[in-house]
């Protein structure tokens, strides 16, 4: 019984000794968010920047979800180039699950559309 009192005291004094940090403070460590550029589209040339990242692609014959990732707030310019007369969406999410934008509109052929959307990290 005195074996179990003394363990008891002793787990209660190591635990109470512990200090917690509530706070997390690594200025190395940068957390980015990630979006979703979404175009819809049965065949385009695709170009997006981000305040670190530049993409160039085709999309055939539907849809192509591109992640892009981001620290701040920025802005998120898009250019799609319709290579037949159809109709294209281009679908914006940021890191929270909010439609920024979601835009379907009909092109011509070689028309281009440049469309720039605000991405907020709040």
């Amino acid at each position: 019984m005195r074996f179990y009192i003394g363990l008891f005291a002793f787990v209660l004094i190591a635990l109470s000794s512990c200090k917690k940090d509530s706070t997390f403070s690594n200025p190395e460590i940068v957390v980015s968010k990630e979006g979703i550029l979404r175009i819809e589209c049965e065949n385009c040339d695709v170009k997006f920047h981000t305040s670190v990242k530049e993409f160039n692609g085709n999309i055939l014959n539907g849809s192509k979800d591109i992640p892009f990732y981001y620290t701040s707030d920025f802005k998120l310019k898009t250019e799609v180039i319709s290579k037949e007369n159809q109709n294209i969406r281009v679908l914006v999410i940021d890191s929270f699950g909010r439609v920024v934008s979601n835009e379907l509109s009909s092109k011509v052929k070689g028309e281009v559309s440049k469309m720039e959307f605000a991405i907020t990290t709040k």
